[in-house]
């Protein structure tokens, strides 16, 4: 980084030394042009003695510049001018850089002069030219003032790069010692971020989120394995001690026990199917998902189980509007389902079962409703947890699966769940992301209590 800046600041001032030196030079040609058209004029006008009159007067002026002029004539005598012999190695016609010594405060020193040579009349040479020292001085002013950028450049850029490191270093070591404690068990560890919005701090925040979902992942992963356990082992318990009690009393196996025997083996197959279509929402890949219509989604839905709804007295009552989004469409219907199962096993008998498609704050949202007890404000958070039964006692029925699963296939699909109040009763929505590309004209289908679902 050093090394780079230090590159653009030389090759940046040198540019500009080339650029301002060659306009000075540029300039100075053009006097000393100027003036050698001036005594060409005069010389046409009067011939030698008129140059010879002009380099005179301007010899005497007081406020002269820094010319210079040399006429001498063709058996080498200076005839008029400013030098009392003609330069050394000055012999070719054109333009000259020469110096000359000069005296000043009892120290020689040396003048630079940039000139132009031509002949004229029989033989004659004149030489015509400004002192450049001045601009000699300039150069090595700037010359200087190049060296002094680059030195304080090389050193503030060495200062800035050591201070740069050393806070890297600083934050990799920080980052490592937290990262150790969080292996070694301290899930509460996380990465300080000091306020400064830098991206230091942006990656402390992308660090701590990791750390965050492993923590809340552990935690549901040891609620669900205490709950798995208990779910596991209370109807393989009952199935155990119902066959002993048959072994005992030598007795055939009945309808009654075949009857238990078959729930209890339903509730294993529906807890392991459960598990099953978690592992699916885990391993979900782009390539599964595909534009799509979450009113196409819950009709799906209710028609599945419309049903089991009439066989239980209640009614689904369907309002569809068109909800765009991206996803896999066997997912988000089984995550559907689950919402509705639900609603079912919770709402009264001759109750309302509510599902709704609509397009709510920029999402793509299904929302089921229903009439039922509801959750309470302070449980909702855990109600989406895997193998969280709000049920203390875990002796109704069910796994703890539904609404894990439902909150699975949103996160999976970039969305996310929100349970509220229905009063009574409870509302979830699932919220996607919306699909702008694939939106259709808003349309509006209810199916009212008693009608067949294909009118959904």
């Amino acid at each position: 980084m050093t090394v780079a800046i230090l590159l653009a600041t030389v090759t940046a001032l040198t540019l500009q030394y080339a650029r301002t030196f060659s306009v000075l030079e540029a300039e100075s040609r053009h006097l000393v042009q100027t003036e050698v058209t001036g005594l060409m004029d005069r010389y046409r006008a009067g011939g030698i003695a008129e140059v010879k009159r002009f380099i005179s007067q301007a010899r005497s002026r007081v406020d002269r510049s820094d010319s210079i002029y040399l006429l001498e004539s063709a058996d080498k005598v200076i005839v008029a001018g400013d030098l009392s012999e003609w330069p050394v190695g000055v012999d070719k016609p054109g333009w000259q850089a020469f110096t000359l010594p000069a005296r000043g405060n009892d120290v020689l020193f040396k003048r630079r002069v940039e000139a132009e040579l031509l002949t004229i009349g029989p033989g004659y040479r004149l030489l015509v030219g400004h002192l450049s020292d001045g601009r000699e001085q300039l150069r090595a002013r700037y010359l200087e003032a190049l060296a002094w950028s680059v030195a304080v450049t090389a050193l503030v850029g060495l200062m800035l790069g050591w201070l740069i490191s050393r806070r890297a270093l600083r934050f990799v070591e920080r980052a490592s010692a937290t990262g150790e404690r969080f292996l070694a068990g301290g899930l509460d560890e996380r990465l300080p971020v000091t306020g400064r919005g830098d991206e230091y701090d942006r990656l402390a925040e992308v660090v701590n989120a990791c750390f965050e979902e492993v923590e809340r992942m552990v935690a549901s992963l040891r609620a669900a394995t205490d709950g798995l356990a208990h779910d596991l082992k209370t109807p393989l318990t009952r199935m155990k001690v119902r066959a002993e009690l048959a072994m005992l009393r030598s007795a055939p196996a009945g309808p009654e026990f075949l009857a238990a025997t078959t729930r209890d083996i339903d509730a294993l197959l529906k807890l392991i199917n459960g598990l099953l279509a978690l592992a699916r929402v885990d391993s979900l890949t782009a390539d599964m998902l595909q534009p799509l219509d979450l009113a196409d989604i819950a009709r799906e839905a209710i028609e599945l189980y419309d049903p089991v709804a009439e066989s239980a007295d209640q009614n689904l009552m369907g309002e569809l509007r068109s909800a765009p989004t991206t996803g896999a469409p066997s997912l988000l219907v089984q995550a559907t389902c689950n919402l509705i199962d639900n609603a079912l096993k919770h709402a009264p008998n001759s109750g309302a079962i509510g599902i709704k498609t609509d397009i709510l704050d920029g999402k793509a949202a299904l929302t089921v409703t229903d009439n039922g007890p509801g959750i309470e404000a302070a449980q909702r958070n855990r109600a989406t947890d895997r193998l969280v039964r709000l049920d203390a006692s875990r002796s109704t029925e069910g796994s703890g699966l539904g609404l894990s699963i439902v909150a699975a296939v949103a996160r999976a699909h970039g969305g996310s769940i929100v349970l509220e109040d229905n009063s009574p009763g409870l509302r979830v929505s699932m919220r996607l992301p919306l699909n702008n590309e694939a939106q259709r004209p808003h349309r509006i289908t209810k199916r009212d209590p008693g009608r067949p679902v294909s009118g959904v």
